[in-house]
């Protein structure tokens, strides 16, 4: 009974810090329409600074995620990961150019880019195997709830009544207090090589690890989906709220609400989706929910500014945020053998980050200098439609929908 009560209070600890961590990583796009104009940033510079930010984190979740394995002590990788991304996300406030901006955001990345690795390896050490994606599906949705809902609305409020500044320092705050609770509630976290875990799985691990992650078929889909995914969907995330100001021609504010409502059904979306799997399975309810995915962008672009297109907006355009939850976790916790979890879990979010959180979205904000913001629109939507497309090679995981089809299997050969 205290284990369970520990584990509860760990999973509740977990959802605020996440969340609240994760404002460092999405504030400033809430605040981009004022940062903008103040310190001269052109569209191409928009997708710099993410090109500098998600490079920063996805070399940063491999390196100190490695390191992070040989050295042990996790709870230590986890403070300082926390630490530093809320005083480099405070920083932030101290840019007085383009440059400097760069600067700080890279340091938020480098600090921020393990530290979802570093809480759900705790996580996983830490609670049941019976609840571990419940888990998860909790401590994901404080970024929906916290970051993705409350925090746009909040720090638009700010912003219009005080300076972008201290926009920023206000939302490192949050997440300052509750590292600190972190240090002083959570256990140690036992370490655990990853000779022992493979043999527990019957056989030692290959020492070229890339080439046995690549025998598996799903890896495989999961790398690239990322990084097609990632592109689709940090272009919305990116140019999203300037489409709506400078196209669609709302205000900040107005934006704010559209961004939190669309966040508060991402709080729906991230538990209802992967529940709905357990049900359905893996791949039918992935299929659907990028075809669903793919009509904010579009509708944006062809009735921008509509009561319709908002509408949709507001729907649909946090269901790619719990769909990372399938090709991050899921599937790859139940393709891969347990010493092969960690490292098949980070490189195609690590590859995510590079390809389409960063390269494409660079790409993107030279072709939005060229063509406009619309277009950022028509990537935004052929990049859910390719995730769509790679969805069909996945093999079903879902232990519940591999059960029925073994279930009929052995009904047609009694037959």
């Amino acid at each position: 009974m205290g284990n369970k009560l520990y584990e509860n209070k760990l999973i509740i600890l977990f959802f605020c810090t996440w969340g609240f961590l994760f404002i460092d990583r999405l504030s400033i796009t809430f605040i981009l329409p004022v940062i903008q104009p103040d310190l001269g940033i052109n569209n191409a510079q928009v997708g710099m600074l993410n090109l500098a930010f998600t490079v920063a984190w996805g070399a940063s979740a491999i390196v100190f995620s490695g390191i992070a394995d040989k050295k042990g002590n996790l709870k230590r990788w986890l403070l300082l990961s926390g630490f530093l991304t809320s005083i480099f996300g405070a920083a932030c406030a101290l840019s007085v150019s383009f440059e400097t901006l760069v600067v700080f955001r890279i340091l938020v990345g480098i600090a921020e880019g393990p530290f979802s690795t570093f809480i759900m390896a705790t996580l996983g050490k830490s609670v049941s195997e019976d609840r571990l994606g419940f888990s998860v599906g909790v401590v994901n949705c404080g970024v929906a709830v916290i970051a993705a809902a409350i925090a746009p609305i909040l720090l638009t409020q700010l912003v219009a009544v005080t300076t972008w500044q201290m926009v920023f320092f206000v939302g490192a705050i949050p997440g300052l207090i509750f590292m600190v609770v972190v240090a002083f509630f959570v256990k140690p976290i036992p370490d655990t090589k990853r000779e022992e875990a493979s043999k527990d799985e019957g056989a030692p691990a290959k020492k070229n690890m890339f080439a046995e992650l690549w025998s598996y078929r799903n890896f495989r889909i999961c790398f690239f989906l990322a990084m097609v995914h990632m592109a689709g969907y940090y272009i919305m995330q990116i140019f999203g709220a300037l489409y709506w100001t400078n196209v669609a021609g709302l205000s900040v504010q107005t934006t704010g609400f559209l961004l939190s409502g669309a966040g508060l059904v991402g709080i729906f979306t991230c538990i209802f989706l992967p529940k709905l799997s357990d049900i359905y399975g893996r791949r039918p309810v992935m299929l659907f929910s990028y075809l669903l995915s793919i009509l904010p962008s579009l509708f944006m672009f062809l009735l921008p500014g509509s009561t319709f297109s908002m509408v949709i907006f507001v729907a649909c355009a946090s269901i790619p945020g719990a769909l990372g939850i399938f090709w991050i976790n899921l599937i790859p916790i139940e393709t891969l053998p347990k010493y092969l979890t960690s490292t098949g879990i980070s490189i195609p979010m690590a590859m995510g980050e590079f390809i389409g959180g960063a390269l494409i979205t660079a790409i993107a904000g030279i072709i939005a200098d060229m063509y406009g913001l619309p277009a950022m629109m028509i990537i935004a939507a052929v990049g859910m439609l390719g995730s769509f497309l790679l969805c069909f090679g996945i093999i079903e995981t879902a232990p519940r929908a591999l059960e029925r089809k073994a279930a009929r299997l052995g009904a047609g050969a009694g037959q």
